[in-house]
């Protein structure tokens, strides 16, 4: 089923079709061309996702977790490191939904990495094979999406209150998510970094340099969106020339491996909401 968004009040309408199992691609917005911007995480662990506040990155975001959530495929998972409402529309329909609790988030992160490792164990066993996106798509278990909005409350220990028990935590925290991005391709597990602050200390390397997909919305150094993208070729777009006024624009990469700039169409909460209803709760295990 495709579902119709308006990229603005009075603005032509923008069908969103739900997350393809097959291919691994989503729909997200438009390219500068005029063409559709699709994402691929077929075959992928991890995407990095950074931009300064007010560019577009949450709600970015919301495209991508409807699509899943609409695809019937998926089991979300969310880590709000905010700690307000931004994510208040998904909380009845995620898999599990954490707010920036140092301690709850500990515990939530650390069970996804022992049940990624658990899975991971037994792929040939219980579904047939060792590679998920190699499985046929009825034999595949439920993509387990954990999404961590403002990661560098978590992975950026220099910011982490609460003497060194806390900091242990986090530092626990970013290796479950490292150890997810690693290993959790084969067994259908892919983690979502979302950042306002990327540098090395929000999004060690060892967890961006193997997050095979990633998208830079406006930033306004080069050194913040190396920290997202990693080194661009010469001509390529870059996230420092994207007007503040041009919110949702973004530089993503594309699936031969280039980058283009593109635009995440627009979704009010009320009509995620709608099309979530239509849904209902998330996947059982």
């Amino acid at each position: 089923m495709i579902w119709p968004f308006t990229r603005k009040p009075g603005r032509s309408t923008f069908r969103l079709p739900p997350f393809d199992p097959a291919t691994g691609r989503i729909t997200v917005g438009r390219l500068a061309d005029g063409r559709d911007a699709v994402l691929n995480i077929g075959d992928a662990s991890g995407v990095v996702i950074g931009g300064v506040p007010g560019s577009g990155k949450t709600a970015g975001m919301m495209v991508i977790v409807l699509a899943l959530q609409l695809s019937g495929r998926c089991r979300i998972h969310v880590i709000d490191g905010k700690g307000g409402d931004d994510w208040a529309w998904m909380k009845p329909y995620a898999a599990s939904f954490t707010r920036d609790d140092i301690d709850s988030v500990h515990e939530s992160l650390l069970d996804l990495d022992k049940r990624m490792k658990c899975r991971l164990s037994s792929m040939r066993r219980d579904y047939g094979g060792s590679n998920y996106w190699n499985l046929a798509i009825d034999k595949r278990p439920p993509l387990e999406v954990i999404i961590v909005d403002e990661c560098q409350t978590f992975f950026d220990s220099r910011g982490v209150l609460g003497g060194k028990a806390m900091k242990d935590k986090a530092a626990e925290i970013t290796a479950a998510a490292i150890d997810i991005v690693k290993k959790g391709r084969s067994a259908g597990f892919i983690l979502f970094a979302l950042t306002q602050k990327p540098t090395t200390d929000s999004l060690p390397s060892a967890l961006r340099d193997n997050c095979g997909v990633r998208i830079c919305f406006r930033v306004t150094t080069a050194e913040a969106a190396r920290a997202v993208l990693g080194t661009m070729p010469d001509g390529a777009p870059s996230p420092v020339d994207i007007p503040q006024s041009r919110r949702g624009g973004a530089v993503i990469g594309l699936e031969d491996g280039t980058a283009a700039s593109c635009r995440f169409v627009y979704i009010d909460e009320d009509s995620a909401e709608s099309a979530l209803q239509s849904v209902g709760v998330p996947l059982d295990c």
